[in-house]
């Protein structure tokens, strides 16, 4: 997966954010409806939560930050 596709799958899934839901339920979302693996969803949600840890900032934020600038 290319960090163009990993960004894409990211600002969809904060665009298409239901609401009470969590960003892990909305990218899950979004990656079954592209035909994605488990393995894709772990890998995202992983780099997001790594950013979240290192930044000291939620996981919407650290989504959002990882979509625009990686």
């Amino acid at each position: 997966m290319t960090r163009e596709t990993e960004q894409g799958f990211l600002r969809e899934a904060l665009k298409d954010l239901h609401k009470n839901e969590t960003f892990e339920r909305a990218l899950g979302r979004v990656l079954r409806a592209h035909k994605r693996d488990y393995q894709d969803y772990v890998q995202l949600i992983g780099a997001v939560r790594e950013r979240a840890r290192r930044e000291g900032v939620g996981l919407l934020e650290a989504a959002r930050r990882e979509a625009s600038d990686g």
